[in-house]
């Protein structure tokens, strides 16, 4: 291929299948006469290269691949070898903004090689491939309606929020305690907004000046509005907090990226006890790298000056520090002071043009270091009321997360642990002990399914 089309050291990192999909779109482009390879002719190529990466982003996103690898054929036709090695056209000013989206959104992921779905996830946002990709769309899908009626930025913005939804960055903690799986990292980009909250409507006003800030509204701006360095949801259940945090990053359309200072915590505790080793993390080479050497503290301060730079990384963003009041159980011996001083160090560098807000969450913020309240960080303290659950109704709770979950999952949707071995009467993790037929929190009998 060309190297017009991509300069070298770009075009190195580009997979064998992506330096084939950017062929077949050279051949379209110079099918159609075009002087230049646009965002169409890119979305072209990559649909009809085929690759499995590809269909299965399509899929995940909800689009219809058979209808949309149909009707890109019926736009596209064979030529000859001959014919397109004779074609060299370059990339159009569109076209490097895709390839230039791509190669962002590879750097934050960590990839070393641009695949065909990286590039087309660069590819879709851009404007000019909408009316194509409305075409590709079953006229029947609720999918393209939306993306139809999209103007403008509108569309990226949709775009973008339907990718992160549908991908998401996690850090998962595995636990080899027989416990679960710990959601320790999250980014993603939120499609809630405050609509979807149901009451908490002095939570929602509160948290407006955050979504003005971050979308940098002539609003704010000519309102001499307070810079809100950051806010500290108490009271209420995980649940709703966190409902509401992805509402007001849906709301600013904004990246979320959300750090459980719970599984933080319990992990530092297991690997300086031995109870969890390195081996068993089961997290990405760059976090490992983070926690593999130093003490307790050294650890725990190099992670969170890691979460607080991605979140400038792709600012204006909001970073969600979920159970901050967890940092007291690691005692004052094990480093607690020092990696309290971090986040003080990383609220206190939070400079205005990050557009970046902190949000952190406590059931008893009473036990929070003081220093954390001040002026400057979690100042601004938000107390929500419980509105989950109706008088009397059971409640049934993750045992390794303590969420509240629906009584019918199998699975935990915020942390993924298993909800077999709880009790399904009132939640409690079940014994790990042969010939149990109670549960021992509220002594109601137990199914035979459930029984050791």
């Amino acid at each position: 291929m060309s190297t017009t089309i991509i300069t070298g050291q770009k075009l190195d990192r580009f997979t064998p299948a992506t330096q084939e999909a950017l062929r077949i779109a050279q051949r379209e482009a110079a099918r159609m006469e075009a002087t230049s390879i646009d965002p169409e002719h890119l979305l072209l190529g990559i649909i009809l290269q085929g690759d499995e990466r590809v269909m299965n982003l399509l899929g995940a996103l909800g689009i219809d691949v058979q209808t949309a690898r149909r009707r890109a054929g019926e736009i596209a036709q064979p030529q000859d070898n001959q014919t397109m090695q004779e074609i060299d056209l370059p990339l159009s000013r569109e076209a490097q903004e895709c390839v230039a989206w791509a190669l962002a959104f590879v750097a934050h992921m960590y990839f070393s090689a641009i695949f065909p779905d990286h590039l087309l996830i660069g590819v879709l946002r851009h404007q000019r491939t909408q009316p194509l990709l409305s075409f590709l769309l079953p006229s029947t899908e609720e999918l393209q309606t939306r993306i139809s009626e999209a103007l403008g930025a509108d569309y990226t913005a949709y775009i973008d929020q339907l990718v992160q939804s549908k991908i998401r960055d996690q850090s998962v903690v595995s636990y080899g305690r027989g416990a679960s799986l710990r959601v320790l990292r999250r980014f993603e980009r939120p499609t809630a907004t405050f609509i979807d909250v149901l009451d908490l409507d002095r939570a929602k006003r509160e948290l407006r000046d955050v979504v003005e800030f971050l979308k940098a509204t002539p609003m704010f701006q000519l309102s001499g509005g307070r810079y809100p360095h950051g806010v500290l949801l108490a009271g209420s259940i995980g649940n709703e907090r966190r409902l509401l945090v992805q509402a007001t990053a849906g709301e600013a359309v904004v990246p979320l990226i959300t750090l459980s200072m719970p599984a933080l915590m319990e992990m530092l505790i297991d690997l300086q006890s031995g109870a969890m080793r390195f081996e068993d993390l089961g997290l990405p080479v760059r976090e490992y790298n983070l926690l593999r050497r130093g003490s307790t503290p050294e650890k725990g301060q190099r992670y969170i000056q890691y979460i607080f730079q991605q979140a400038k990384d792709v600012a204006p963003a909001i970073l969600y520090i979920e159970d901050i009041d967890a940092l007291a159980k690691l005692g004052k011996n094990e480093g607690r002071d020092q990696i309290v001083r971090q986040v003080l160090s990383e609220m206190d560098a939070v400079e205005k043009q990050y557009r970046m807000v902190a949000i952190a969450s406590a059931d008893h913020p009473e036990t929070l270091d003081p220093a954390l309240l001040k002026a400057g960080r979690f100042e601004h303290q938000i107390s929500l009321e419980s509105h989950g659950a109706q008088p009397g109704a059971r409640r049934r709770f993750c045992a390794a997360c303590r969420r509240e979950v629906h009584p019918d999952w199998q699975y935990c949707v915020y942390c993924g642990a298993s909800q077999a071995r709880v009790c399904p009467q009132c939640g409690a993790p079940l014994p790990e002990l042969a010939g149990a037929r109670f549960c021992a929190a509220c002594g109601s009998a137990l199914p035979e399914s459930s029984a050791v």
